[in-house]
């Protein structure tokens, strides 16, 4: 259950240092990105938090609202948000204690993606999350280049392949995808206009790929958890970006396969 902020201040002249109760909150998008654009004190920086990133409301001055980020990639800077804006995406609510996605493969087929019009050998799975069903990939047997800056692979071709049966965690979404890889999806005839949060993608913790691997939506899988069926994403990232599954919020849940 979640709440919009409710401030005490002392006045609302501009321009003017108030006192408000220090209080947690949590971050909420102003839009259907899944990113909420604040601005860092004091190097006047712009940075993006996810959603359901923990904050803790410092001051309001000069019609802006300063807080603490609490985790993530921002983690211990103060950024503030336009005093209008903060009903919006400084939240008071709760958190799910940890999201669940199990995986069961179902059958490596060749099948033509109508929305990417591309036929790819699919690993077929059925993703259980949160009481629903979602049809995924979780390799397409594709070559691909390694963008991860951390991996020693780094800029080389390698080949796709899914992760191996067993548990993983699931960490918090750190920066946004690439919105070039996913915009179709809602933008094509044969996609889903009402997809969103499509550049939120949730790394797996997993050191042989140096966290490489995602939960994300898309019909094209280099070995990530992909949401095939495009019109379950939705419902799958509110899951998943609601729960954090420990006190410093670095994760959201755990991913079980096999």
């Amino acid at each position: 259950m979640c709440n919009s902020i409710s401030a005490n201040t002392t006045n609302n002249v501009e321009n003017v240092v108030t006192t408000v109760t220090v209080k947690h909150r949590y971050t909420k998008s102003i839009d259907t990105s899944g990113w909420l654009k604040v601005k860092l004190d004091p190097s006047n920086d712009f940075a993006f938090l996810c959603e359901y990133t923990k904050v803790i409301i410092q001051k309001i001055e000069g019609g802006r609202t300063y807080f603490l980020i609490k985790e993530g990639r921002y983690a211990n800077n103060i950024a503030s948000l336009s005093n209008k804006n903060v009903a919006k995406c400084l939240i008071d609510c709760s958190r799910g204690t940890g999201a669940t996605l199990t995986v069961k493969k179902i059958v490596r087929k060749r099948e033509i993606s109508i929305i990417r019009k591309q036929e790819l050998n699919q690993l077929f799975s059925e993703l259980s999350f949160n009481g629903n069903k979602a049809l995924i990939t979780i390799d397409s047997d594709v070559d691909y280049k390694e963008t991860n800056p951390l991996s020693p692979y780094h800029k080389q071709i390698l080949h796709s392949k899914p992760l191996p049966d067993g548990t993983y965690n699931i960490l918090a979404p750190f920066t946004a995808g690439d919105r070039d890889s996913t915009d179709y999806y809602r933008t094509d005839p044969n996609g889903y206009k009402a997809l969103a949060y499509d550049t939120v993608w949730f790394p797996i913790e997993y050191a042989p790929t140096y966290n490489s691997n995602f939960v994300h939506v898309g019909n094209l899988s280099e070995g990530c958890i992909t949401c095939y069926e495009i019109q379950k994403w939705n419902d799958l990232y509110h899951y998943l970006i609601s729960n954090r599954s420990d006190s410093d919020g670095k994760y959201v849940g755990k991913l079980i396969i096999g």
